[in-house]
């Protein structure tokens, strides 16, 4: 399982990964398949379209960003001005491109925080929003954002008065766990198998795996199989479902077995199916784990709601 408080470095290596195969223009489909397919998709309750249409226009893209900017734990002031039609977003610090910024291994894609602009822009324009970014602070993980209705361009947007619903919210307010990301990391699978088949996916995630994962995999070539349980035990944590997770570590192996997948299961509460490249999430990324370490490793059984057992031996 790749945590959600990881999908930030999957989906900035899967931007180069697209660079790599067809250019800019390649990166630019999949932004638009993202805002199409995700949130653009009305069978999925948390998506942009949904909030937009259950809650009507602006008021709807408001509710949809006190969803997920409580949930990415941001630094963030926000002002909604419901009378004058517009909504302003100061990102003071944005702890999704400060993860990015922060890994002294992984370089974030070049224009990573561009994604925001194309995939907000492309559902909102639909309902008569405008959505407008300044992305000049992004290497400090900062950036604005004004969306309001088309033709009606506000002044002085970032004001403060008694007319306006002004949202002030911490870090410390919340805690940096938003499940949605599952779904946009299954997406981009799915994505890469639509249009590389089945080797195009492994390929991305035998990549960056050894990439993204080499202090692990170098952990674990120091400390040896407590190290891969600790680092399991941890991602199950910060998931909060570590009841779901059971170990058994011995001198010269380590069973791992998990009761069901806790994000299959949130997939699924929100009527989404997990695409046929999702086991790859545990057989390909564990199995080249394993092969970096000189380790072995086998998948005993994975089951349709993500139930699965499987091993790591010396």
């Amino acid at each position: 399982m790749i945590s959600c408080t990881e999908f930030i470095p999957l989906y900035s290596e899967f931007f180069k990964f697209l660079e790599a195969k067809g250019g800019r223009e390649a990166v630019l489909e999949y932004w638009y398949h993202v805002s199409d397919k995700g949130l653009g998709d009305k069978t999925n309750p948390n998506s942009l379209i949904s909030f937009v249409e259950r809650d009507g226009g602006l008021e709807g893209a408001v509710h949809y960003f006190d969803h997920t900017l409580a949930e990415e734990a941001c630094d963030v002031l926000r002002i909604t001005d419901l009378k004058n039609g517009y909504y302003y977003e100061c990102m003071r610090h944005c702890p999704s491109r400060g993860m990015l910024n922060a890994l002294e291994h992984v370089e974030p894609y070049h224009n990573y925080c561009e994604h925001c602009d194309v995939i907000y822009a492309r559902v909102l324009n639909q309902y008569g929003l405008e959505f407008e970014m300044d992305l000049a602070n992004i290497d400090k993980a900062a950036c604005t954002s004004l969306i309001y209705a088309k033709g009606n361009r506000p002044e002085n947007f970032d004001a403060i008065d008694d007319s306006k619903i002004v949202v002030d919210l911490k870090p410390e307010d919340n805690k940096y766990l938003h499940r949605d990301f599952h779904l946009s990391g299954d997406l981009a699978l799915q994505y890469c198998g639509d249009t590389f088949g089945e080797e195009g996916v492994l390929e991305f995630l035998q990549n960056y795996t050894k990439h993204f994962y080499s202090p692990q995999i170098k952990d674990i070539k120091d400390r040896g199989l407590i190290a891969i349980k600790e680092w399991i035990e941890h991602n199950y944590e910060v998931e909060e479902a570590s009841e779901l997770l059971h170990t058994e570590l011995t001198e010269n192996k380590l069973m791992v077995t998990v009761d069901y997948s806790p994000v299959i299961a949130y997939m699924r509460s929100l009527n989404q199916e997990p695409s046929i490249y999702y086991i790859e999430e545990t057989r390909t990324l564990y199995k080249t784990i394993a092969e970096e370490c000189g380790l072995d490793f086998v998948l005993d059984y994975y089951e349709e709601n993500g139930a699965c057992r499987f091993m790591f031996s010396k």
